[in-house]
């Protein structure tokens, strides 16, 4: 059987892109995922993003990690799809929605970039967390998948945090994981493990969240374009109130045939 598939990347964070009426209605799509995202036996990816044949007529996407589970929202996934989109469906249009599980998203075409719109409705609830007795303050989001967020405003140990602290936080609250450093009031660096894909090189709700969380901080300024650094590299955000303005480029890898 040949699936056809597209494999993009937004800011490292790299994604297989495959239209619903290539998959088989009989096939286990969270074993496919598995199959297909693995490195060594399939294409390799973070995730797969399944867009809707019927375009609704709003696009639909559902979005999968690389463990198989399924994700709520992937900021960077809606990226990705709407590159796909303008480069082929809608050449003569300059914005778009784009539908997941979680809402119904507004993306621009702007220049050599996609810039996804995300209002954050929800509150920034926090834990004292301890771990190998050590305390650590975590600031909770949900925009649609759940995060928490260590803000480093020191000397953090960060090899600590991809190693062992990002991943038992995520898996014992079941979320994705940044650990964020303000540099300025214009720059901020972060570094995520995502729930389902491990560490990552960005995660597009990750950083809106923790723009969102730098704002309430007061550590970062409102209606200014801030640069995000990520292991990936570095994009913009700009954040008005609560909304958020996700801004990078987004770039097809290769497309081809995988065979099952």
């Amino acid at each position: 059987m040949e699936i056809p598939f597209f494999k993009l990347e937004a800011n490292g964070n790299n994604y297989l892109l495959i239209q619903e009426e290539c998959i088989n209605k009989n096939l286990n799509i969270n074993h496919l995922v598995t199959r297909i995202t693995n490195k060594n036996y399939g294409i390799g990816s973070d995730g797969v993003l399944v867009l809707s044949k019927n375009y609704r007529p709003i696009p639909y996407i559902e979005i999968y990690n690389s463990d198989g589970s399924k994700a709520n929202l992937c900021i960077n996934g809606l990226r990705i799809v709407a590159k796909f989109l303008f480069d082929t469906k809608y050449t003569d249009k300059e914005k778009i929605k784009i539908k997941t599980y979680s809402g119904i998203y507004e993306v621009v075409n702007s220049l050599y970039n996609i810039i996804v719109k995300i209002k954050i409705l929800n509150t920034i609830n926090k834990k004292e967390y301890n771990f190998h007795h050590k305390k650590y303050l975590l600031h909770f989001l949900n925009l649609g998948n759940n995060h928490a967020y260590i803000i480093n405003k020191g000397k953090f140990n960060e090899k600590y945090f991809r190693r062992t602290l990002g991943k038992q936080i995520s898996k014992e609250f079941d979320c994705n994981v940044g650990l964020v450093k303000p540099i300025n009031p214009y720059f901020f660096s972060i570094i995520t493990y995502e729930r389902g894909s491990n560490l990552t090189m960005s995660c597009g709700s990750n950083i809106c969240g923790a723009t969102f969380l730098l704002k309430e901080q007061g550590l970062i300024k409102e209606n200014k374009n801030i640069d995000v650094e990520t292991l990936g590299g570095n994009l913009t955000v700009n954040i008005k109130e609560n909304e958020v303005n996700y801004i990078g480029n987004t770039n097809l890898i290769c497309k081809g045939l995988y065979y099952l």
